[in-house]
């Protein structure tokens, strides 16, 4: 919906954020570097702008569900994936496929379902615990 509000090119592009210019195909400065520059103007034909925005990209928010859905991704790509913590994962979503659970592709009802299990925080090392409660 962003997208759409701020005429950009919807699917896989290249500079997906409304607010940086974040280089989706950089892999290799992925997990290195953590500062894009800002995205100075938002002009058609630029930077995936295919439209003229409906409205000011100042004035755009991520909802609260899609910030969760991110941060649950890179939480479980984190993991140890020979950890408990992964394996309770694995468990507990049978009816996942292993690419999904290692990629860190969940929804909404299931974040809200790990969430309220105790049992998942007590099969996490003190590092990812400490990442789990302030997520």
């Amino acid at each position: 919906m962003i997208c759409t509000l701020l005429g950009q090119q919807s699917g896989f592009t290249k500079y997906p954020c409304f607010l940086c210019l974040w280089d989706s195909r950089a892999r290799q400065q992925h997990w290195v570097r953590d500062i894009w520059p800002k995205r100075e103007n938002v002009r058609v034909g630029e930077k995936n702008i295919l439209h003229v925005p409906l409205a000011n990209p100042s004035n755009g928010l991520l909802p609260p569900l899609h910030i969760k859905l991110g941060l649950m991704n890179q939480f479980v790509k984190a993991l140890n994936k020979e950890g408990y913590c992964f394996k309770y994962l694995c468990r507990i979503f049978p009816a996942l496929s292993s690419e999904k659970l290692r990629a860190g592709i969940f929804d909404g009802p299931q974040i809200r379902r790990l969430m309220k299990d105790e049992k998942f925080a007590r099969n996490m090392t003190a590092s990812e615990k400490k990442t789990w409660i302030s997520f």
